[in-house]
C-alpha cells in the first residue's frame, strides 16, 4: 500500500467526510480553522457529502460523495476530521470515517467521544481534541509538520491493518 498525499502546493488540506445530516457537527472544528486561516495558515476544508455554506475566513470546497471516488478524495487529504458533540447519540457512533481516513493513511483530529477515544491513539495516529483550543493546537501541530502527518499516517493505516481488515473480522464473524 503506498499512501497518497496532497498535491496542491503550500495548502493543507484538511478534510471531512459525511452527510448533510452531520455536516452540523463541522461547526465544532470551524472557529478553529478559521483562526488558523487568520493565524496565515495555508489550509482549506474539502466537505465530502456535505454542502457547507461558503465561509469568509475559511476556504471551503464541497464535494459530491460516489462510491467510485469515495478513496480518491480521502487519499487528496492530508489530515482528516471528525468533529463530534458529546450527547447520547455521538457516543453511539462507529468511527467509520476514522477508519477510512486511516486506512488511507491519513492522521486524525477528532473529538473525544464514545469510541473515538478507542480508534485514535492520542499523539501516535492522531490527536483527540476537547475544546477549540485543542482544535487549534493540533492541527497546527499537523499543518506545520508535514512529516508527522506522514508518520502519524503510517500508524494510523498499521492499526487498521491490525484490527479491523477484513481478514481480521470475517472470521470473527463467522465463529
Amino acid at each position: 500500500y503506498q499512501p497518497q498525499y496532497n498535491t496542491q502546493p503550500g495548502v493543507v488540506t484538511i478534510g471531512w467526510i459525511g452527510s448533510p445530516s452531520t455536516q452540523r457537527y463541522l461547526d465544532i472544528a470551524l472557529g478553529a480553522m478559521s483562526k488558523l486561516c487568520e493565524m496565515g495558515k495555508p489550509i482549506r476544508l474539502v466537505v465530502v457529502g456535505g454542502n457547507l455554506p461558503l465561509q469568509a475566513s475559511l476556504p471551503v470546497e464541497n464535494m459530491l460523495w460516489s462510491e467510485a471516488g469515495e478513496v480518491g478524495m480521502i487519499r487528496s487529504f492530508d489530515v482528516g476530521i471528525m468533529p463530534l458533540p458529546d450527547s447520547p447519540w455521538e457516543r453511539g457512533k462507529c468511527g467509520y470515517k476514522l477508519i477510512q481516513y486511516m486506512a488511507c493513511g491519513k492522521p486524525v483530529v477528532a473529538s473525544p467521544v464514545g469510541v473515538n477515544e478507542k480508534i485514535v491513539e492520542h499523539g501516535i495516529n492522531g490527536f483527540l481534541a476537547g475544546n477549540e483550543e485543542e482544535w487549534v493546537a493540533y492541527l497546527l501541530r499537523l499543518i506545520e509538520d508535514p512529516l508527522l502527518r506522514i508518520e502519524m499516517g503510517k500508524k494510523g493505516r498499521a492499526k487498521v491493518e491490525a484490527e479491523f481488515s477484513l481478514e481480521l473480522a470475517a472470521p470473527r464473524l463467522l465463529s
